[in-house]
């Protein structure tokens, strides 16, 4: 633990220390050209054959099959959290090589699986595949029939305050706090579920111009990859994921203040000071330190934990996950928009995403300037494509345009076979105008 200053003049070396410690943590993110690696986390609901949400707790629930799942893990491998096992991490070695797995639970029990970072999708594909068959195995042997339903917003709850929340003490504080900044916080924290993809940067140039380009392009991938065809029971009239998370809290959540800002030069006048000094102005909820202790922080800002002492890199890390953004930083460049999808379209959005941020002339491709898109035009593009769908014009251009730009990025970026075949597989969903939302049950289980 390191030493506390006081005083007004401690507090502010002490914030300052930190505040470098948060851009240190940044900046050590940076990989060279050739080992900048891919990231996916894949979230899905567990639903059992009578079309209910299977609980954590229970004889049969979400917490007894993590049990089973983790039955051959190492202790330094499982996660436990305020005595209960939370998750666990291995290597699973694929036909591609070893890959990085953490398996995890969000508030409502539903069930994650980060992959990567690997050097493509396709192994990234291979190692949720391979956790779905041990998944698959476990509920066997649990006798629970069930299966990983992979939808942006849990289809068959039309009450999200009726499913129980996970026995951590973080989502409890979180849930308590968020209720009265946001109408959709129980929505979120009990019902949705994500496909995250996240990229590397090689220094903080790269780093800037890869958040404008996934803050730019998120609303139309929120679009593109919407699978939640109801909310609340009902059918939904597009996008609800999206905009849950628009009316959940302001103040950590959407686009980071001043990230699309423009230096004269035309590059992004944002840096990793700037957003560490946004994080620092955000009330946290909570704080977890380095001793693994969780207490409220109440109307605390971070930077005023940040003034009462230098914090463990640990602690530091946490205040990073106490945002929640579109286009999020920890070290890489997480993209939050897009809605759970099957493993098979999740590795293809994977792959998309790679090919749309990572190639450099990302700007002469899209039907509009990438560079001259301001905050106003992002949020100005996710409420036409939430009213008009299809018939939208985001940034001026249509739907279907943009959409043909990313598949020709993709192919043009295209480095294996996989990535090929992801971009057509894109191809023929967009291309009949056809989104995930609009897939049957049956449909989706064709892109496992």
């Amino acid at each position: 633990m390191q030493q506390v200053q006081t005083g007004a003049q401690g507090a502010a070396e002490n914030f300052e220390r930190n505040l470098a410690g948060m851009v240190s943590l940044l900046a050590g993110g940076e990989k060279r050209p050739g080992e900048r690696r891919l990231g996916l986390e894949l979230e899905r609901i567990l639903i059992d054959a009578d079309g209910r949400t299977v609980p954590y707790s229970g004889e049969k629930g979400v917490a007894a099959l993590l049990a089973v799942l983790a039955e051959d893990r190492a202790p330094d491998e499982q996660v436990m959290v305020d005595g209960h096992l939370m998750g666990f991490s291995y290597t699973v070695e694929t036909a591609l090589g070893p890959v990085p797995v953490a398996v995890s639970l969000e508030p409502a029990a539903q069930l994650e699986v980060a992959a990567g970072p690997a050097c493509s999708a396709e192994p990234l594909y291979l190692a949720v595949r391979a956790f779905d068959a041990q998944v698959a195995a476990a509920l066997e042997r649990l006798g629970l029939s069930a299966r990983l339903v992979a939808r942006g917003y849990n289809p068959v709850v039309s009450d999200p305050g009726t499913l129980e929340l996970i026995p951590k003490k973080r989502y409890a504080d979180m849930d308590a706090y968020l209720v009265r900044r946001g109408r959709y916080a129980r929505d979120m924290m009990r019902a949705t579920a994500s496909t995250q993809v996240s990229i590397d940067y090689v220094d903080e140039r790269d780093a800037m111009r890869l958040m404008r380009g996934a803050t730019v392009l998120g609303p139309v991938l929120a679009f593109l990859f919407d699978n939640a065809p109801r909310f609340r029971g009902e059918p939904t009239p597009g996008m609800a994921r999206s905009r849950i998370w628009r009316d959940m809290d302001p103040e950590r959540c959407g686009t980071v203040p001043g990230s699309l800002a423009a230096a004269p030069d035309g590059s992004s006048a944002f840096t990793f000071e700037r957003y560490a000094r946004w994080v620092s102005s955000v009330r946290p909820i909570l704080f977890t330190d380095a001793a693994h202790e969780t207490r409220s922080t109440g109307e605390l800002t971070a930077a005023d934990l940040m003034a009462q002492r230098v914090l463990e890199p640990s602690e530091l890390l946490h205040l990073f996950s106490m945002v929640f953004p579109n286009v999020r930083l920890k070290g890489f460049v997480e993209l939050r928009e897009m809605d759970a999808l099957p493993p098979r379209l999740a590795a293809a959005c994977a792959s998309l995403v790679a090919a749309a941020v990572y190639c450099p002339n990302l700007d002469e491709r899209m039907p509009f300037a990438v560079a001259q898109v301001d905050e106003n035009a992002v949020e100005a593009a996710r409420d036409d494509l939430g009213a008009r769908g299809w018939d939208a014009r985001p940034y001026g251009a249509a739907v279907s345009e943009v959409a043909e730009a990313l598949l020709a990025q993709a192919r043009a970026c295209a480095r294996t076979d996989f990535d090929r075949t992801s971009a057509e597989l894109l191809a023929q969903l967009w291309g009949a105008r056809r989104l995930p939302r609009d897939l049957s049950d049956e449909e989706l289980e064709r892109y496992r």
